[in-house]
């Protein structure tokens, strides 16, 4: 019995000491698909790259960011706030421009051949017009120390913004608009806001 119990524990002793080899599988990453701006190393949400992921409801977004500043964090909060409208307010205003000329047929001014793309003339003539109904939809401070804002412009508030466009661009370069007639420009307005939703 002594010697079947000896016997035991030494084969348990051998099997505890028994080693077993794994395949070890080196896992990479993946490259992320976007970085923060102040850690080009470091992966950053997606909205930071591609905001236009909210189709649903906003027909347009934009990102702002702004870096540290010795102003404090509100105001770094502010600059992002601001470059996001811009970037959004650009991006929108050229579109509705490039609608207006498709939709009158006017490619430059007083219908001389030209691109369709606005011209300086029709950029100077909207640069003050402000979109209305922009909403923040997340913003945060990121680990790099940047502040990021995502803003976007919701479906309901288009039309009208379309119309303040419009209105801007026939007071102060009235040869892309080739009519005053308030019922075309309406219904322009309406195709214009129509056709840019659609994309």
């Amino acid at each position: 019995m002594k010697k079947l119990l000896a016997l035991s524990a030494l084969m348990l002793a051998l099997t505890g000491c028994q080693t077993t080899q794994q395949a070890v599988v080196e896992v990479k990453p993946q490259p992320a698909e976007c970085y923060y701006y102040g850690k080009s190393e470091m992966a950053a949400p997606n909205w930071i790259c591609n905001p236009n992921a909210n189709r649903d409801e906003f027909i347009r977004e934009a990102v702002g960011f702004s870096g540290n500043t010795a102003g404090g964090i509100a105001h770094q909060k502010n600059l992002a706030i601001l470059q996001a409208k811009k970037e959004l307010a650009d991006q929108v205003k050229t579109e509705i421009i490039s609608k207006v000329k498709s939709k009158v047929g006017t490619l430059g001014v007083d219908g001389a051949a030209g691109a369709s793309s606005a011209t300086s003339a029709e950029m100077e003539a909207i640069a003050n017009v402000q979109l209305e109904g922009v909403e923040i939809i997340r913003s945060f401070r990121g680990p790099d120390s940047y502040f990021y804002v995502h803003v976007g412009l919701p479906r309901d508030v288009f039309k009208q913004n379309v119309e303040n466009v419009i209105a801007a661009v026939e007071e102060k370069s009235p040869a892309t608009v080739s009519t005053t007639n308030p019922a075309t420009n309406k219904q322009l307005s309406d195709d214009i806001a129509k056709a840019l939703g659609e994309m």
